[in-house]
């Protein structure tokens, strides 16, 4: 049930809602420091906002159309139809990435590439806040069940009514995918302020590493969380690994791609690229390994999410790894 904040005659405001416009707000405010004081120009954000809303709205609805057809009587009334179904979050990143190249292609900015990284620290707070607007509805349950009183409260489990009347408590997924965001946007300001000053190896682009490092250290956690979920989102042609799971897996390979051309070009084929990619895709070996055995055995889940977690952690630090090799390693201050 979607917990209501306030009633006004027959219009209602839920609590969920009342954060969703918050998240939106404050990326919209963080960028907008972050870019304005970097020298971008205001009007950039202020065409940004829009076009971002209404491509993530669309998209995000088309994808959850997608993976839950059952759920809506067509196509056209999906996506004419807000009131009722749900969302996909990789649709709008998706549709924030395109507004981003509208507002580049229309001339409002010359740098998409700063653009994406100022936007980055905000896409970490704002998804963040809209995983935190589950906590007041049923939405944040996950497959796990837990069953020892000592963890029965956040940030591990929140309870939730079964029809019976009682109260079980499930794996908050969503909240600690909050706690997560939030972290996540602390590195990235820190790490924002710190590739300033870190000068790059010659002809490699000194903007667009943020942005990176947020598509890291994002998909890493999706991996992971979003195997606990009990209504992820599966393609028709796959009912396996979520494509949450397969798009965040893809992402990291693409990133790693990228880094790799750089440096190789940078530095030319050295041994620890190759201890880079092995250990790339031991790691994501190991990561499918555990979740075919958290699906095959489920009382095995936290062995498996633990190691999950170590394996997924191994995949960020390996594209971490691969985009210091493409840092002069020389930090300086700079007025830029």
């Amino acid at each position: 049930m979607n917990e209501y904040a306030l009633s006004i005659g027959s219009h209602v405001v839920y609590w969920s809602s009342i954060l969703i416009v918050l998240a939106a707000a404050a990326c919209f405010c963080l960028t907008y420091a972050l870019f304005t004081a970097h020298g971008g120009r205001a009007a950039a954000m202020w065409l940004l906002l829009p076009v971002a809303v209404v491509l993530s709205v669309v998209l995000s609805r088309f994808l959850h159309w997608y993976c839950h057809e059952e759920q809506y009587t067509g196509f056209w009334k999906a996506m004419t139809d807000y009131s009722a179904g749900s969302y996909c979050m990789p649709g709008v990143l998706l549709g924030t990435a395109l507004a981003v190249l509208v507002v580049r292609l229309l001339g409002f900015t010359s740098n998409a590439r700063r653009l994406f990284d100022c936007l980055a620290p905000g896409a970490a707070l704002g998804i963040g806040l809209i995983r935190l607007s589950c906590l007041f509805t049923t939405a944040d349950r996950s497959k796990i069940l837990v069953k020892r009183p000592f963890f029965q409260h956040l940030p591990l489990a929140s309870g939730i009514q079964t029809v019976s009347g009682g109260t079980e408590y499930r794996f908050a997924t969503f909240f600690v995918q909050f706690l997560a965001m939030m972290l996540l946007c602390s590195l990235l300001l820190r790490f924002f302020d710190r590739r300033r000053r870190w000068p790059m190896k010659a002809g490699q682009p000194r903007d667009g590493h943020v942005a990176l490092m947020f598509l890291v250290g994002y998909c890493a956690s999706e991996l992971v969380l979003d195997s606990t979920r009990y209504d992820a989102s599966f393609a028709r042609f796959n009912g396996f690994v979520s494509i949450v799971q397969i798009l965040s897996a893809v992402t990291l390979l693409v990133v790693l791609i990228i880094y790799s051309v750089r440096s190789v070009r940078a530095n030319g084929r050295r041994g620890y690229h190759w201890i880079l990619w092995i250990g790339f895709w031991l790691a994501v070996g190991a990561t499918g390994v555990l979740e075919y055995l958290v699906q095959r055995y489920g009382n095995a889940y936290l062995a498996c999410y633990t190691g999950m977690s170590v394996t997924c952690l191994l995949i960020a630090y390996v594209d971490y790894r691969m985009y210091l090799t493409v840092c002069d390693r020389k930090p300086h201050r700079s007025r830029e």
